[in-house]
């Protein structure tokens, strides 16, 4: 009888908790009108985590010692990655700075610090909940690869290199 009133008493306690996160998370709305809290950003930061098969990870870019590989992925970029995460990869664009979760910089330590099957992987394949699509229809594997090279370039992005690219889109040369 012990037991049962413990085990009732903690799931009382259990439902008061989800409860009481779900009154703080819920009261403000969920619009994406307002940054998200520290609660929505760790889940956020789960979920691409939870994305990532645990195959995926040791993958390695091919094109790794190919410090040009880049160049080829700038035009792919521009045609289905440039309209959420900017010409220049830092997540400042007309729909990026709309979205909910924000896009991520991808110059950030915390999406630079990812594996190379990694991101790979979240190319390939999407994020739940977040308005990153899966692109495996429209990319090959090797296209997929390059543009992995293209978000490790991101960091040492030169303006020229974004303008260069930028021209290129729209037909200038």
């Amino acid at each position: 009888m012990r037991t049962f009133r413990t085990i009732f008493v903690t799931l009382i306690v259990i439902v008061i908790v989800v409860v009481g996160i779900a009154y703080l998370v819920l009261r403000d709305g969920l619009g994406a009108g307002r940054p998200p809290g520290r609660i929505e950003s760790a889940v956020a930061r789960r979920l691409v985590v939870l994305s990532i098969p645990s195959a995926s990870r040791s993958l390695t870019n091919p094109n790794a010692s190919n410090p040009d590989a880049w160049r080829s992925a700038a035009d792919h970029f521009d045609d289905h990655c440039a309209v959420c995460h900017g010409a220049d990869g830092r997540g400042h664009s007309e729909f990026g700075n709309r979205m909910y979760p924000p896009v991520p910089d991808l110059a950030d330590p915390a999406i630079q610090g990812m594996s190379d099957g990694a991101l790979f992987s979240i190319i390939q394949n999407g994020v739940r909940w977040t308005g990153m699509p899966g692109f495996r229809e429209e990319h090959t594997a090797d296209e997929t690869w390059t543009l992995v090279s293209f978000v490790r370039h991101v960091p040492r992005m030169a303006p020229a290199d974004v303008e260069h690219h930028e021209h290129h889109e729209r037909g200038d040369r």
